[in-house]
C-alpha cells in the first residue's frame, strides 16, 4: 500500500504564499500553489507597458511554475533537510544528478500560519527517513558531485605540477 502524507504551510503575513509538500512512499514533491498569481502580482506593481504585463501574466507564469515543478520533483525524502525555527519553516532539497547530489534548491516560508502542523510535518518527513534507505552510491561528502569535481581537479594540478617544475 502506498504511504501518502500532505502539508500545506500559508504565511500569515501573506496568506497567498502556499506551498504544498506531499510525502508519497520515500519521495517528496513541492507544489508552489499560488505561484502563477504572484507572477502577476510583481508584473502589477510594476508600471510597464501594457504588451509586456500581457505576456508575463498569460505565458511565464506556466513556463516558471513547470521549471520549478520539474526542478523540485519528486525528490527522494533523505535528500530533505527540514528546519522549524519558531514559526518560520525551511526545507533544503538536494537534486540528484547521476545519483550523485549536484545543487540544493531551498524553500522558505516564513511566519507558518499552524505551527504545530508544520512541526507534524517535520516529524513525518524525519519517520520516513528513518525507514527508507539511502538513494545515492555513496554517503557523506563522496555523496556529492562539488566533491567529485575538486577530487578530479586536486589530482590533475598534483600530475601536472611537477611536471611544469622539472621542465
Amino acid at each position: 500500500m502506498t504511504f501518502t502524507y500532505t502539508y500545506t504551510g500559508r504565511s500569515q503575513d501573506n496568506p497567498n504564499k502556499v506551498i504544498t509538500f506531499t510525502i508519497y512512499d520515500d519521495y517528496m514533491k513541492i507544489n508552489l500553489t499560488g505561484l502563477v498569481d504572484q507572477v502577476s502580482e510583481i508584473v502589477d506593481e510594476e508600471d510597464q507597458g501594457s504588451a509586456i504585463r500581457e505576456f508575463l501574466s498569460t505565458q511565464s507564469g506556466s513556463a516558471i511554475y513547470k521549471a520549478v515543478e520539474r526542478l523540485s520533483g519528486p525528490v527522494h525524502i533523505n535528500d530533505v533537510s527540514p528546519v522549524l525555527n519558531d514559526t518560520n519553516l525551511k526545507l533544503v532539497f538536494w537534486k540528484r544528478i547521476a545519483g550523485l547530489r549536484f545543487a540544493p534548491l531551498v524553500f522558505s516560508l516564513e511566519n507558518v500560519d499552524n505551527p504545530q502542523a508544520a512541526q507534524q510535518f517535520i516529524d513525518k518527513v524525519s519517520e520516513r527517513q528513518q525507514s527508507s534507505e539511502a538513494p545515492g552510491f555513496f554517503s557523506g561528502p563522496l555523496d556529492y558531485w562539488g566533491t567529485w569535481f575538486a577530487l578530479i581537479i586536486g589530482i590533475f594540478v598534483l600530475i601536472k605540477w611537477p611536471r611544469k617544475r622539472h621542465a
